[in-house]
């Protein structure tokens, strides 16, 4: 939404107003309520506001205490600002005069109590999404975080004699000296199935927080990290009655959309049938219904009408209709991937952009024209309710033999075998794997790791040498980070929701809405519902034979139960492979072509235009194309230019 940058000269020396000035310029979309500067001796920074809020306490500006001996500059959206104002006590941590009495304080004011008042708790305490920057002149030291669930970007680079840090990595590019380098570790994890880890950017000398994390660089500019946040892996919710698993999501759920509507009106939504944004839209119409004071939603649907079978409007109009929610449609045949190439492509920051990129920009578009402040999308639901998750040791040990008989015969046809293969895989082998020592399961799993090869996860006509000389780790950090989950069940669901791609398309969509004008919003991204899911047996969250079960229980009374009903999962492949095919061929078959990937070493160009003609005659399978044709758009448009 908002953005910040600035320069801390660890060597005394003045910040330069005008190198602030042009890094703040090459995001200047992000600050359409202003920009703001703090530049003071050896301390300079930017706040460019994009406030969605109705009362101003979004606002992004410097908050500057004891004579500029602390300087905050903060991206923030808090949800839990009566609790943080209570417990900061603000009238005593902050500044007689710094706002009026009786004003409601900023979102960043409350920030800066908070951190002043904890300091090393202070981040956890905050619930929402956040990126900061703490100068403590007292100190000498600058602290930079980002919120647990990744939905802010904060990127830094160290030098001997200053710290350059921002809310897009290409306003660090626009200061004086930093060189253009590409990573090709960053480049390596992208081929390999685009599961780009926090904390690799794709330039050298530049890095970006994990989510949760907290970096303290020193006035010798030696760097202390922490994580201020992660879930617990021995939590647990067991509940008596099934009952009160699904009040308690209904009330998780219901706290997340009103915390988000904190905006002026009207509020958009991408909306499908689906159950994830379809939940999100009804709770909020709810809320409205019920007279709380909250903006008027608007809903963006996607149209399909030469590929039905992926039109979803019959479902979604169950939901608008219900809660007399305005629609506008955007034609998928006007949206498809690679359309008006090179139009719609990849950011300056990073390669990674949706394939779907067209139809996220004609809604955001369409809003921005229908006055929306703020837009609401479903990310994250599947992955927090759904995905590829079964728990059949979790049904078998809770007694339920019927249920577990049931949900064999389910993942039994959806996976085409028998079920005495799924029992070994997804009975016998689950309850193995649980009772063996957790050090010694991290070591076996890293050793089928080296078995397997980094190249594990890339298709195959990326290099496999190159994977290897860009020193991937045999396992991803998410991957070793979830062995510390015993039930095999949760560790999935663990590296399901904080997947690296999760926090890319979070990174991506926010900065494609700041471009609109709009800010961006993800209930299902909220810490609190990642607690909760991670906490209770995920045989009640989730079966194969009942997809994302408790949702559709807790959402009872609220989503129409035509739309629960008919509510599933619907595959936009066909739009995908027909571009691909047909209306993108030329494209694709142009940016396969004397590829600067190729002559990299990244990939063999031959074998992926083979690969590519058999999909396109039908005598092959669909190919990973997508993540080597984002790479290759990506340097042709900003590393290697006509120009040179």
């Amino acid at each position: 939404m908002s953005g910040i940058c600035g320069i801390v000269r660890l060597d005394r020396g003045p910040v330069s107003r005008d190198e602030l000035e042009r890094m703040a310029q090459r995001a200047v979309y992000r600050g359409p309520h202003g920009i703001e500067y703090y530049c003071r001796g050896s301390v300079g920074v930017a706040c460019l506001s994009l406030d969605t809020t109705p009362d101003g306490t979004g606002a992004c500006r410097p908050v500057v205490t004891e004579a500029g001996r602390v300087v905050l500059a903060a991206d923030v959206r808090l949800d839990n600002r009566s609790e943080c104002i209570a417990e900061a006590a603000m009238q005593r941590d902050l500044p007689e005069g710094l706002h009026a009495p009786g004003a409601t304080p900023r979102d960043a004011e409350v920030m800066l109590a908070v951190l002043a008042r904890f300091e090393e708790s202070g981040p956890a305490r905050m619930l929402g999404d956040f990126a900061y920057a703490l100068w403590d002149d007292r100190r000498r030291e600058l602290r930079l975080a980002r919120d647990a669930m990744g939905m802010r970007a904060l990127y830094f680079r160290v030098e001997p004699t200053r710290v350059l840090f921002a809310s897009e990595l290409k306003q660090i590019l626009a200061a004086d000296g930093v060189p253009r380098k590409l990573n090709e570790t960053a480049v390596a994890w992208h081929l390999a199935g685009m599961q780009t880890p926090p904390g690799n950017a794709f330039y050298q000398g530049i890095e970006d927080l994990r989510p949760g994390e907290e970096v303290t660089v020193g006035h010798d500019g030696q760097l202390r990290r922490r994580v201020f946040w992660e879930p617990n892996p021995a939590h647990r919710i067991r509940y008596r009655n099934e009952q009160d698993y699904r009040e308690h999501m209904r009330e998780l759920l219901v706290e997340s959309v009103r915390c988000r509507l904190r905006a002026r009106s009207p509020v958009g939504i991408s909306l499908s049938g689906g159950m994830d944004s379809a939940s999100v839209a009804s709770v909020a119409g709810l809320l409205r219904e019920r007279g709380e004071n909250l903006p008027a939603l608007r809903a963006y649907c996607w149209a399909f009408s030469d590929l039905p079978e992926c039109d979803e409007r019959e479902n979604s109009a169950r939901v608008t209709n219900r809660y007399g929610i305005t629609s506008s449609d955007i034609p998928a045949e006007e949206t498809w991937p690679l359309i008006a190439y090179p139009d719609h492509g990849p950011h300056e920051d990073d390669p990674f952009f949706g394939m779907y990129q067209a139809f996220i920009e004609r809604g955001l578009s369409m809003a921005q024209a229908d006055g929306v402040s703020t837009m609401l999308y479903g990310d994250r639901g599947d992955l927090i309710c759904g995905g590829d998750v079964n728990d059949l040791p979790g049904l078998l040990g809770a007694g339920r033999f019927a249920d577990g008989h049931a949900e064999l015969n389910a993942i039994a046809r959806e996976a085409g075998r028998s079920r005495s293969a799924i029992v070994k895989r997804d009975l016998i082998r689950p309850i193995v794997l649980q009772s063996i020592p957790r050090p010694l399961l991290r070591s076996l799993r890293a050793a089928n790791a080296r078995a397997a090869g980094t190249s594990s996860g890339a298709a195959a006509h990326v290099r496999a040498g190159f994977l290897k000389q860009a020193g991937l780790p045999e396992r991803s950090p998410v991957e070793t980070q979830a062995d510390y989950w015993r039930s095999p069940a949760q560790r999935r669901r663990y590296l399901h929701v904080f997947a690296p791609l999760v926090m890319r398309v979070a990174t991506w969509t926010e900065r494609t809405c700041a471009a609109f004008g709009i800010g961006f919003v993800s209930p299902w991204s909220d810490r609190r519902i990642a607690e909760f899911v991670l906490a209770i047996p995920q045989h009640i969250l989730h079966r194969v034979g009942e997809p994302k079960r408790l949702l559709r229980r807790a959402m009872h009374g609220i989503m129409p139960a035509q739309a629960i009903a008919a509510a599933v999962k619907t595959n936009h492949a066909p739009l995908y492979d027909g571009a691909l095919r047909e209306r993108a061929y030329r494209t694709v078959t142009e940016l396969l072509t004397d590829t600067h990937v190729g002559r990299l070493g990244f990939i063999d160009e031959r074998a992926l235009k083979g690969a590519f003609e058999r999909f396109v005659h039908r005598k092959g399978p669909s190919v990973d194309i997508w993540p080597t044709l984002a790479l290759e758009w990506w340097l042709r448009r900003y590393w290697f230019t006509s120009a040179g």
